[in-house]
């Protein structure tokens, strides 16, 4: 299963790319993102993934991102590739890192992208790409 629910949070596998750099993560295999409507952006991942994917070594962009409560953060960021497995597409937009940031999220740029069925009363999923 690609598309779930991880306690009450609705989550994709996905692959996070530097086409540059011929890099992923994960090396192998996926890793779970949360999908959250209220993130404006496209993908916010941890420090540490933005690094070993060496976009740090790319000219970085500096944006305000304004969180659910309203306090502002800064965060750093270039473009790179998300790939969705289960859908064999990927996808290419502005992924940024913010310091002490510890979940991989897709934000509204990717969602819009995706046709997502959430049924909470049987917990299942459905994402297919509108493409």
């Amino acid at each position: 299963m690609n598309s779930y629910f991880l306690d009450d949070t609705p989550v994709l596998e996905i692959i996070i790319r530097n086409p540059i750099m011929n890099k992923s993560f994960p090396s192998e295999g996926t890793v779970i993102a949360v999908l959250d409507t209220g993130f404006e952006g496209f993908l916010l991942i941890p420090e540490t993934v933005f690094k070993g994917l060496s976009f740090d070594q790319f000219s970085t962009e500096q944006r305000q991102l304004v969180l659910a409560n309203a306090l502002s953060i800064q965060s750093v960021g270039t473009f790179g590739e998300v790939v969705i497995p289960s859908l064999k597409n990927q996808f290419s937009g502005f992924i940024g890192t913010v310091k002490g940031f510890e979940e991989i999220v897709i934000g509204i740029e990717l969602i819009k992208n995706l046709r997502i069925a959430l049924d909470y009363c049987t917990r299942r999923m459905e994402v297919t790409s509108c493409k």
